[in-house]
């Protein structure tokens, strides 16, 4: 049986100040709570194995039962994962969802339902009230699961004086599996659904499949087992990791180390927290996000101040990534395919002009001051000359 695990993720811009009221405040009132238990487990196996941070992000998870997905009278699991991240001054919010055939009915099913969540989260709404997909915060209901977040969102942001909303937005879609197969035999064979899933296209059906394919583009992956497809929504991810593979790299590890990696044995109902995928989404996000405020708030303002270039560097910093080279690679078809590479070519050219227009004005500023300059020592000059000759006529 294979279950699709949706994540579906949130950037924005966030000081270290406003972080502090998010995550303390939001802890104060109940609404936050520290991500441990099973989930806390993988999570850190998953980023210690993966990640090399100077500054470890902050996480945190919406408590129980106050955020949910329904379809009728049929609820999905549901969690909301809130991350500060001090080395580049934003916070992600992360949705997980998963969806198993016994929550669909028919052939695909799981497939139509994910698209369709997908659609709601980017404010789809439905016009069937609570018998169709609808949202749940708290004891309100909402018609569209972008809305549902929305108001957790200003709920968690109270107070911080927040312009920045949720704009910049991103999804991985995991297809779990345990049998071990080859997953790209199977995009292969029909790539309609995948295509479908990356687009959130809900009339996958009738997409022709060499577009589907083409679209798709070649798969990204260092197991066997793993497939990965970059698509400017996100990431869809076929995995079948199996008990063979996980087996083996424990028995391998504890002979040199004493003890298997955790991370090997993850099963996680977090899509694409197995192979990094939701780490890599998170970074491009926030990249996009960062890009957008310096861009929006030039735009807004009309300020001709020179826009410093350390600022853009410490978003070209991200480039350098924190993850290993093998899924590094990944990370760059993702800013390729999200169109990261145009914001910052955007934020590049603004930044261009305006050290030239600094430079122009730097120049008239330091001419006009020779000029004034000069003219004060032409005019110290006539002055001492005069005074020379009426020193001399004085002395005749």
């Amino acid at each position: 049986m294979t279950a699709v695990l949706l994540t579906f993720a949130w950037a924005v811009p966030l000081s270290e100040r406003e972080a502090g009221k998010v995550l303390d405040g939001g802890r104060d009132r109940g609404l936050l709570a520290h991500l441990d238990g099973k989930l806390g487990d993988e999570w850190t196996a998953a980023e210690n194995f993966l990640a090399n941070y100077t500054t470890p992000p902050r996480r945190r998870i919406l408590r129980k039962r106050r955020l949910a997905i329904r379809v009728g009278e049929t609820g999905l699991p549901c969690e909301l994962v809130v991350t500060w991240h001090p080395a580049y001054h934003a916070m992600t919010l992360v949705l997980a969802t998963t969806i198993t055939g016994a929550a669909a009915d028919g052939p695909a099913a799981e497939f139509d339902l994910a698209i369709a969540i997908l659609q709601s989260l980017q404010g789809r709404e439905t016009s069937n009230g609570e018998r169709g997909l609808h949202g749940r915060y708290g004891e309100k209901t909402f018609p569209s699961l972008l809305k549902a977040v929305t108001h957790v969102f200003e709920d968690l942001t109270k107070g911080c004086g927040l312009t920045e909303g949720l704009g910049r937005k991103g999804w991985c879609v995991e297809l779990r599996s345990h049998d071990g197969h080859p997953p790209a035999q199977r995009v292969a064979a029909d790539p309609r659904p995948f295509y479908g899933l990356a687009t959130s296209d809900e009339g996958w059906r009738f997409v022709p499949r060499e577009v589907a394919r083409d679209a798709l583009g070649p798969s990204w992956g260092t197991r066997s087992f793993v497939a990965a497809y970059t698509m400017a929504g996100g990431i869809v991810c076929l995995n079948s990791k199996d008990a063979e593979y996980v087996e083996h790299q424990a028995g391998l590890m504890r002979g040199p180390f004493g003890d298997a990696e955790p991370y090997f044995g993850i099963d996680s109902e977090i899509g694409g927290l197995d192979h990094g995928m939701l780490f890599i989404l998170e970074r491009v996000l926030i990249r996009m996000a960062l890009a957008d405020q310096w861009l929006a708030s030039m735009k807004k303002t009309g300020s001709r101040t020179r826009l410093l270039r350390g600022s853009l560097d410490d978003i070209l910093e991200m480039l350098h990534s924190v993850l290993p080279p093998e899924i590094d690679s990944l990370e760059r078809r993702l800013v390729t395919s999200m169109g990261v590479e145009r914001i910052i070519a955007q934020l590049d050219r603004q930044a261009e002009a305006m050290d030239e227009e600094t430079r122009y004005a730097y120049e008239n500023t330091v001419s006009a001051r020779v000029t004034r300059l000069t003219v004060v020592t032409v005019v110290l000059t006539v002055v001492t000359i005069v005074l020379g000759v009426l020193q001399v006529l004085v002395s005749l």
